[in-house]
């Protein structure tokens, strides 16, 4: 966690993803990362 430039709370943390193929993965394998269109709304805490 770290605060922003006004002193709010920032918490950082992991979102789950969508997995389009299964098996063993390895080091040097590739891995792509596709963000969804804009606007990227920050989460909520639950």
């Amino acid at each position: 966690m770290l605060r922003d430039e006004e002193g709010r709370l920032v918490r950082k943390a992991g979102i789950m993803g969508v997995v389009r193929q299964g098996g063993t993965i390895h080091p040097g394998d590739p891995i792509a990362v596709t963000l969804p269109p804009p606007p990227h709304i920050p989460l909520d805490r639950v």
